[in-house]
């Protein structure tokens, strides 16, 4: 198990989405998505523009890993890697998905040596916490710097923000924010928002320099 043992806040997330866990069981509202099918839209929107075929996947956040269906609509040939912080996700994951590896893992403050093609997180950086941009941005580099050919990730968020902003659970970033962040790390760059006015996807692909 890799937690930072005095981290307050990851153990409240963590306690959160166990309890949302006991509610739900293995349902996309234990992972605070409004329903089956907006995970859905999410992972659509996730794998629409990557090739899959015979590539190492690392899937941070990977709750259920309910994507790896639609990976395996693109190929049939791949291996997955999911990492999550809650024990009660990774255990079903495993048991729904016996072929491929999870681990237990706060991969944002540990993330593995090991490299992966292809890294991929659909609602981990959600959270309305302090220094929410900050977060965001270091969060991208480390899946960015450990990926061998591209990330994709989405967010809520867009673009232009509201001038008074109302505190929830998730926070909705700034979608140009991110997106010139992300132009820093690549010239190879696609940002998806037309597929809902509250959430974009972002990939991003290694370039030769």
């Amino acid at each position: 198990m890799f937690f930072n043992k005095n981290n307050q806040g990851l153990k409240k997330k963590i306690a959160s989405y166990q309890k949302s866990f006991k509610k739900y069981g293995s349902h996309p509202k234990a992972l605070y998505w409004a329903s089956e099918k907006a995970a859905e839209l999410r992972y659509r929107e996730l794998v629409a523009d990557l090739d899959f075929e015979e590539k190492t996947i690392l899937d941070v956040g990977c709750g259920f890993a309910d994507i790896i269906p639609f990976i395996s609509r693109k190929t049939k040939k791949f291996k997955f890697t999911g990492v999550d912080i809650v024990p009660e996700f990774i255990q079903a994951a495993q048991k729904k998905y016996p072929k491929h590896r999870f681990l237990l893992r706060d991969y944002f403050s540990n993330p593995l040596e090991e490299k992966f093609d292809i890294i991929i997180s659909s609602g981990a950086l959600n959270s309305n916490i302090k220094n929410v941009y900050r977060f965001r941005k270091k969060a991208i580099k480390t899946l960015f710097d450990h990926a061998l050919e591209a990330i994709a990730f989405n967010m809520a968020g867009f673009h232009p923000q509201p001038k008074n902003k109302k505190k929830y659970k998730v926070y909705y970033a700034d979608s140009l924010i991110i997106l010139k962040y992300c132009l820093s790390l690549s010239q190879k760059v696609l940002f998806r928002h037309h597929y809902h006015r509250k959430d974009f996807t972002i990939v991003i692909f290694k370039t030769q320099n």
